[in-house]
């Protein structure tokens, strides 16, 4: 599965090589190296122990794609960029700007700062209409360097897919306008990066620009009840034990609490039963997992495979994950490399 997502991605592209992977889902060294021999360009980060990861893997390019505010933060960043590879940071506020080069300078090095763009989710971004004056404030920094244009456009992950391609299509005319304009007034706009599994394709295939997927190296149960047109498929299961059942309830008790899996969402709808898809969380404690589950109940210490609804945040519950082979059998053990923020 993992492989074929891989693979599935690439060829949604147009080309691998039209992709900054997102590696905040799986967080492995092994995985990261898998996605470089498949050809991406490279790789977006959320946390310095990520970057620190897909550079020790053999990335020639990276993104820290949060916005860094605290000095020492940017110190360590510094330091990373001074590996034989290119690294980005981004920046949507003076503030980060500001920090960025007060470091650079005292480090008497030129670091590479891309603008990351607010295109509606309001998270992190600078409005469009200010995102010029920003990118002329890297470029005119002795200690900066322009890197281009960032996106996300996470409020967009829309069921129907016409609905989602018009979406990603509107926010990259805006970044196709920007990135002309500040090209007309001679500044250099070396990358465009955006969208995230649902939307990267269509980034990927525009002329000039990549796109950034995540989740789908391993597929979840909430993408993947959106979006079932797309041809990934779930790669990290949970295994899970029953530890009780109530057969007059309907219901049984397993190991699946919130200590085991991602308790984004909904709780029913938290973790998908490949034994029973139609079981639904009733009830989940730190170490307690409660199902409905109506016929024949597996028996008291029956093992149970679970689909995370968020994959991303279950990772890091484990300090790794076990690889299975199409027989069936563990065929090796992938650690979580970049599970720690320090």
């Amino acid at each position: 599965q993992l492989d074929h997502n891989i693979k599935a991605v690439g060829e949604l592209a147009g080309g691998s090589e039209h992709l900054f992977v997102h590696v905040k889902t799986h967080k492995s060294i092994d995985v990261t190296r898998k996605q470089l021999a498949s050809g991406v360009a490279g790789f977006k980060c959320a946390t310095l122990k990520e970057l620190e990861m897909v550079l020790d893997a053999g990335a020639q390019e990276a993104i820290l794609s949060y916005p860094l505010v605290q000095k020492s933060k940017v110190q360590r960043f510094a330091a990373l960029a001074q590996r034989e590879a290119t690294v980005s940071a981004i920046a949507s506020a003076p503030a980060h700007v500001q920090v960025l080069g007060d470091v650079a300078q005292e480090q008497q090095q030129t670091l590479r700062v891309m603008i990351d763009l607010n295109v509606g989710m309001f998270r992190t971004g600078v409005p469009l209409d200010a995102a010029i004056d920003l990118y002329r404030q890297v470029a005119q920094h002795p200690h900066l360097s322009p890197g281009g244009l960032h996106l996300y456009d996470g409020h967009d992950n829309l069921s129907e897919p016409k609905a989602r391609q018009a979406a990603a299509e509107r926010h990259i005319r805006d970044a196709q306008r920007l990135k002309a304009a500040l090209e007309g007034e001679g500044l250099d706009v070396p990358r465009v990066v955006g969208g995230g599994s649902f939307s990267s394709l269509y980034y990927a295939r525009t002329e000039g620009m990549h796109g950034s997927p995540g989740t789908c190296v391993y597929w979840d149960a909430g993408y993947g009840s959106k979006m079932a047109e797309l041809p990934f498929k779930w790669a990290a299961l949970v295994l899970t034990q029953v530890v009780d059942r109530y057969p007059e309830h309907q219901t049984i008790t397993t190991d699946l609490g919130t200590k085991a899996i991602s308790d984004d969402g909904p709780l029913a709808t938290r973790a998908k039963l490949l034994q029973n898809p139609k079981a639904e969380l009733t009830r989940q404690n730190e170490e307690h997992g409660v199902f409905s589950w109506s016929g024949p109940q597996p028996e008291v210490g029956a093992y149970l495979l679970a689909v995370p609804w968020h994959v991303c945040p279950t990772t890091i519950r484990y300090p790794g994950a076990h690889v299975i082979d199409s027989q069936g059998q563990v065929a090796s053990y992938y650690l979580h490399s970049a599970r720690d923020r320090t």
